[in-house]
């Protein structure tokens, strides 16, 4: 199957486009670990700024397999995203 390239507003570079499921989780887990690591690793901050219970973070990053996060670890897949939305 054909993968569509798609714009993203406000950006030159496309976005790949594939199984909608997959896209999400890739969205969802970049902006927990982008979230996490602009809040130091504070995970109630992250909780209220996400809008969601601090439960349903813990059973996110579990889901997503995001650990804390570790200097130059994470945060680079993070960069990449926040560059990429931008």
């Amino acid at each position: 199957m054909e993968r569509a390239r798609m714009q993203s507003p406000g950006s030159s570079e496309g976005l790949v486009a594939g199984n909608l499921k997959d896209s999400v989780r890739t969205y969802e887990r970049a902006l927990i670990i982008d979230s996490l690591r602009v809040n130091g690793n504070d995970k109630r901050k992250v909780s209220k700024l996400l809008g969601i219970s601090l439960s349903s973070l813990y059973r996110k990053l579990r889901e997503l397999s995001i650990e804390d996060l570790e200097e130059g670890h994470e945060g680079e897949h993070a960069t990449e995203f926040t560059s990429a939305m931008s």
